[in-house]
């Protein structure tokens, strides 16, 4: 976790200057990537959804999904934008959408899909995405093959829960 946040802190470091002789500014981080490096999150919380997930597909037959870190990344940093806005949507504050995010990781975009959710425990979350419908159909889908989940706790003391499914298809 230190990496990561050193990591960002280096790429969010880079985007505040300028390519010198160019005049050009250098790439700035998404709000997405901005905003993990200020929000932890709760790694215990986002571990038992990504197993929750794979649990539920494995009772039900279908293969367990690989963790992955670019999608635990996005996954995160989502949740702790709608921790901070109050706001369960897939959409980010700034207007992204989970195809934006993974490019701001380099994750193929093919067939990545998001999952949210607020209150609650991992696994209640996660039950509730079982219930016949749409949601159900993604967590159970053939066509994901990783997963990435993040959990943060907004100021109100809520859980705000993220997964993202996809199938790396490079």
């Amino acid at each position: 976790m230190i990496r990561l946040s050193l990591a960002a802190g280096c790429v969010l470091s880079l985007a505040a200057c300028q390519v010198p002789g160019l005049g050009v500014t250098a790439p700035q981080a998404s709000a997405e990537e901005a905003l993990a490096v200020e929000c932890r999150g709760e790694p215990e919380a986002g571990a038992r959804l990504s197993a929750t997930v794979n649990a539920a597909r494995l009772s039900e037959g279908k293969t367990v999904l690989a963790a992955n870190d670019q999608l635990d990344r996005i996954a995160l940093a989502h949740a702790c934008d709608m921790a901070r806005t109050g706001r369960a949507d897939v959409a980010g504050s700034n207007g992204s959408n989970v195809v934006d995010r993974a490019r701001s990781v380099g994750y193929p975009t093919c067939g990545v899909v998001q999952l949210v959710s607020a209150g609650g425990t991992p696994e209640g979350t996660v039950s509730a995405w079982l219930v016949p419908g749409p949601l159900r159909e993604q967590v159970l889908g053939q066509l994901s093959y990783q997963i990435g989940s993040g959990v943060a706790r907004g100021a109100d003391g809520r859980l705000w829960h993220s997964t993202v499914l996809g199938n790396n298809c490079r």
